[in-house]
């Protein structure tokens, strides 16, 4: 529960969706676990973490394009308030400066509609279906993991390759904070 854990470790979020979104999320089966929209987001999204990490990897830039909060001009829109931790709240913030996403709340939306399609083609199994997925891109990327000597060799010719003076490297820890910037 949200009043176990300290204020600082949340990030309040304000953004708009759909009245149709939000009918949708709360007929999920995890709302009644739940009980707020606040709660099912969150929830939501930390489902969805390794296709964050998938989608920003991929890293398919977006240009920066609005895209309309419904496609509906007639439906209602509902601000939602939602206390995302910090830790995610730094990787989508992150994720939409590196992606180019028009805004944070444009990203959140991007990812509950696509957790919306999967309930509707999956049902109730859509947990079971997102853990195979998920077992089958642990399963790659330690097939094609690097070893530490290819990393750094990797690194030395990506940065051989990088023109002008000022090279920057900017290391991250485990909440998606700059660790460390190397200027080379």
């Amino acid at each position: 529960m949200i009043t176990n854990i300290p204020a600082t470790q949340f990030h309040e979020f304000h953004f708009v969706i759909g009245e149709s979104m939000k009918e949708n999320l709360e007929n999920l089966t995890i709302y009644k676990e739940k009980g707020n929209i606040s709660g099912i987001i969150v929830k939501i999204l930390s489902l969805l973490k390794p296709v964050f990490e998938k989608e920003h990897k991929c890293r398919k830039q977006r240009n920066s394009q609005y895209r309309l909060v419904s496609q509906n001009p007639d439906e209602g829109r509902e601000h939602i308030h939602t206390y995302l931790p910090a830790k995610m709240y730094r990787h989508l913030k992150l994720m939409h400066h590196d992606l180019n996403f028009y805004s944070i709340a444009q990203l959140i939306r991007y990812f509950l509609e696509f957790f919306l399609k999967l309930t509707k083609e999956y049902g109730d199994d859509v947990l079971q279906e997102l853990g195979k997925v998920y077992k089958k891109w642990d399963d790659e990327n330690m097939k094609n993991r690097l070893t530490p000597r290819e990393v750094l060799r990797q690194l030395w010719i990506i940065l051989q390759l990088l023109s002008g003076q000022n090279k920057l490297i900017t290391v991250y820890d485990c909440y998606y904070t700059p660790f460390r910037i190397f200027k080379l």
